[in-house]
C-alpha cells in the first residue's frame, strides 16, 4: 500500500521525459540542442532521454537532427477521449448542431484550470476552421475569454476559480478579452443568472459565441458547449436573443444523454 508521502514522490527521470515530451510539442520539434538549452541538462542527458522514448515508440527523429512526438499520442488522446462519459453523451449531438446551424459548435472540459476541446464540428457555413483546428493543438487555451470556458467557470466553486485565475493569469487574447478580474467576476454573476455565456470577439477577433454548461446528475459541472460564428454573421438578435435559447437546448440534451451513459 501507498502512504501519505507517495504523493509527492517523483521519479526525476521520468519528470524531465515528460518535460522534454512537452516541449517537442510546444516547439514543434526540436534538436537536442535546442532541449538542452530549454531545459538546462547537458545535451548527452538530453540525447539519453530522447533515445529511451524513440525506443518507447513515443518520439521520432526526422531530418536535421530534429526530434518530434510520435503518432502514438494520437492513438493515447484517441484511447482517452474515447472513455469520456461527456464525449459520449455529446458528440452526436454536437454534430448534428453544426449540420443544423451551418456554424461552428464545441464540446469543451476543464483540465488543470485551462480549456479541453473533447469534440467539435463545423457546419457547411462555417469559417475560420483552421484557426479551430490549430486553437485545439494549443496546450494552454484559457477559460476566461471563451464562450464555452466562461459557463464553465460560472458554475464551478468560487475557491477554484480563484485558483485558476491566480495559476493561469487573465490573458489578453485580442483587444476585446475582458482581463479585469472584478469585472469578469461580474459577467460571471450574470451567466449564473441567466445560464449562458457570451463572448463578443474576445477569443477571436470577428467572432462571436453562445456557450452553456454541462452539468452530471450530481450537479456538478463537468463541460460545456458553444456554438461561434462570425460577427458579421452573427447579429444583436441572434447573438443575444435566439442563438441562447438553441445552445442551452443543446446543453441540457447532452444532460439527459449523459445519464444513460453512465448508467449504460
Amino acid at each position: 500500500m501507498g502512504n501519505a508521502g507517495d504523493s509527492k514522490r517523483q521519479i526525476k527521470s521520468v519528470t524531465r521525459s515528460v518535460e522534454i515530451l512537452s516541449l517537442l510539442r510546444q516547439l514543434d520539434g526540436a534538436t537536442v540542442t535546442e532541449l538542452a538549452t530549454e531545459v538546462d541538462l547537458t545535451p548527452g542527458t538530453v540525447h539519453t532521454h530522447l533515445s529511451t522514448l524513440r525506443e518507447c515508440g513515443l518520439a521520432v527523429k526526422e531530418h536535421d537532427d530534429l526530434y518530434r512526438l510520435s503518432l502514438e499520442f494520437i492513438t493515447m488522446g484517441e484511447h482517452v477521449r474515447n472513455g469520456s462519459p461527456l464525449f459520449k453523451a455529446g458528440r452526436e449531438i454536437v454534430d448534428k448542431l453544426a449540420m443544423m446551424s451551418g456554424e461552428s459548435v464545441h464540446l469543451i472540459t476543464e483540465k488543470n484550470g485551462t480549456e479541453v476541446i473533447l469534440w467539435e464540428a463545423f457546419g457547411q457555413n462555417a469559417v475560420g476552421t483552421e484557426f479551430y483546428i490549430h486553437n485545439r493543438e494549443r496546450p494552454n487555451r484559457h477559460l476566461h475569454y471563451s464562450a464555452s470556458g466562461k459557463a464553465l467557470l460560472a458554475y464551478l466553486d468560487s475557491k477554484r476559480v480563484d485558483e485558476i485565475f491566480d495559476e493561469c493569469g487573465l490573458v489578453q487574447q485580442t483587444p476585446q478579452t475582458v482581463t479585469d478580474r472584478e469585472v469578469l467576476e461580474r459577467q460571471l454573476q450574470d451567466v449564473r443568472e441567466r445560464g449562458y455565456a457570451f463572448n463578443d470577439e474576445e477569443g477571436a477577433s470577428g467572432i462571436r459565441a453562445v456557450g452553456a454548461p454541462i452539468f452530471d446528475p450530481k450537479g456538478q459541472v463537468i463541460g460545456a458547449v458553444s456554438l461561434s460564428a462570425p460577427a458579421a454573421k452573427m447579429s444583436e438578435e441572434l447573438f443575444r436573443n435566439k442563438v441562447p435559447d438553441v445552445v442551452v437546448q443543446t446543453a441540457n440534451l447532452i444532460e439527459v444523454n449523459l445519464q444513460a451513459v453512465l448508467i449504460g
